[in-house]
């Protein structure tokens, strides 16, 4: 994932916990620090635990009517998913 998409993950990710409190809901604080992990070292950080974690979030955001985050995720999931079609076509 380039410098600007972690960018904008991380900036996503601060607002989703603004917008969705953790206390009130436990598995955005397992999404968010698998996301964190990735974006402090994403060398050494899997993009296929990173999956599942955005995947779990952009379905949280959506729940909860936060379009504005569902939507900068979308993308950034879209991404994620056409790579690792074409890891395994080749």
């Amino acid at each position: 994932m380039d410098r600007f998409s972690l960018e904008i993950l991380e900036r996503t990710v601060q607002l989703a916990i603004e917008a969705m409190p953790p206390d009130e809901n436990p598995r955005l604080v397992e999404c968010v620090v698998t996301i964190l992990d990735y974006i402090k070292s994403p060398e050494a950080a899997d993009e296929r635990t990173l999956l599942p974690a955005l995947t779990e979030l952009l379905e949280l955001a959506r729940a909860n009517h936060q379009f504005l985050i569902a939507a900068r995720l979308a993308p950034i999931v879209r991404q994620l998913c056409e790579r690792g079609r074409n890891s395994d076509v080749a």
